[in-house]
């Protein structure tokens, strides 16, 4: 894999300052159009094997190791979906990451039934996060990765997987059992904690049936854990500005993600009977169109799940009545939908 950052490009160069979040630059290092600022280069190896017990059952194991040359970066304050894309620079150097994973994979009843359980751990190099108290703003007149802080991660679980393919009834049960932690030296004195899409528990279970020629349904269960987010332990009151004191950086769990998603297709017959002028004989003979109907329901029993929390103030500040109050945000209610696919 090969990465360049070239011109134009101006590099500001962070001073001595007491606000060293957000630094105020002393010395500009300026790049014109083409110029090299920074390359990257580096070997993506990939192993897989399959090892083989009997016609049902087999082993299968891998290892990776990747590059990733655009960072994603969330600013720590804010449950806000405030993520920023960042792409590698002469001081925010690519992510890199190696993963390994072993399963053991069984199929039962001749195929109607295919099973697995796999366990994998990855370990990640160069990951950012915005530096403590680091504001939007501080981004004018700087370069954003003056504002970021560098450190390692690792991620590990087992996933568990039935699936049925054969038969009118057909679908699959997921569930993956996961952690996924960030340690940066400049974050909560170096602590570990657990990255924001962290998620402790992953179930998916998905179902078809097929009635008849016509109709066929469908129907879909997600379940995960909450994200981690970082919300305000106290909030102080200074000439009336709140002033807030966060906790722990993703110390706090929004309510879990969970829904519902059930669907009905509906194949009208495209043929048509058709009699031959010579012979007299009937025939099917596609029609020119052909097409089928979908009606859907998305969040059938409406789960308000969280999208942000924010904080809103109640009261008066004059009269020491004040105070902030947290809300939940969320997007997409029940759905229903109804699609015309068509082809000629």
């Amino acid at each position: 894999m090969y990465y360049a950052q070239v011109g134009p490009f101006t590099r500001y160069i962070p001073g001595e300052d007491d606000n060293i979040a957000s630094p105020e630059p002393t010395q500009e290092i300026k790049y014109s159009r083409g110029d090299l600022v920074q390359d990257f280069h580096g070997w993506e190896p990939r192993f897989n094997f399959r090892y083989s017990i009997d016609e049902k059952s087999s082993i299968k194991g891998g290892y990776t190791h990747n590059y990733q040359f655009v960072h994603l970066a969330t600013l720590s304050p804010t449950s806000l979906p405030t993520d920023v894309w960042i792409p590698s620079t002469d001081r925010a150097q690519p992510q890199f990451g190696r993963q390994g994973s072993l399963g053991y994979f069984r199929d039962f009843k001749g195929g109607m039934f295919e099973t697995s359980v796999e366990v994998y751990y990855k370990d990640m190099e160069n990951l950012v996060e915005y530096i403590p108290g680091t504001q939007p703003e501080d981004n004018v007149a700087n370069n954003v990765d003056n504002n970021l802080t560098f450190g390692t991660g690792e991620s590990y679980g087992v996933e568990l997987f039935v699936k049925k393919a054969q038969g009118d009834l057909n679908g699959w049960i997921g569930y993956t059992l996961s952690r996924t932690t960030r340690t940066f030296l400049e974050i909560d004195e170096g602590r570990t904690f657990p990255a924001k899409f962290d998620r402790t528990h992953d179930l998916s279970v998905v179902m078809n049936y097929k009635l008849n020629e016509k109709w066929s349904f469908g129907g879909a269960f997600v379940y995960g854990t909450g994200n981690a987010i970082t919300l305000p332990q106290q909030i102080y009151f200074v000439e009336n500005n709140p002033l807030f004191d966060y906790g722990d950086r993703n110390s706090f769990r929004m309510d879990p993600y969970h829904r519902v998603d059930i669907s009905a297709t509906l194949t009208p017959k495209n043929t048509r009977q058709m009699t031959d002028p010579e012979t007299g004989e009937l025939f099917e003979k596609n029609r020119r169109i052909q097409s089928t109907w979908s009606f859907s329901i998305y969040n059938l029993y409406s789960r308000l799940n969280p999208y942000f929390i924010y904080f809103s103030p109640e009261g008066n500040f004059n009269q020491g009545t004040a105070n902030f109050q947290a809300f939940q945000v969320s997007l997409f209610p029940i759905l229903p939908s109804v699609t015309w696919n068509f082809k000629f």
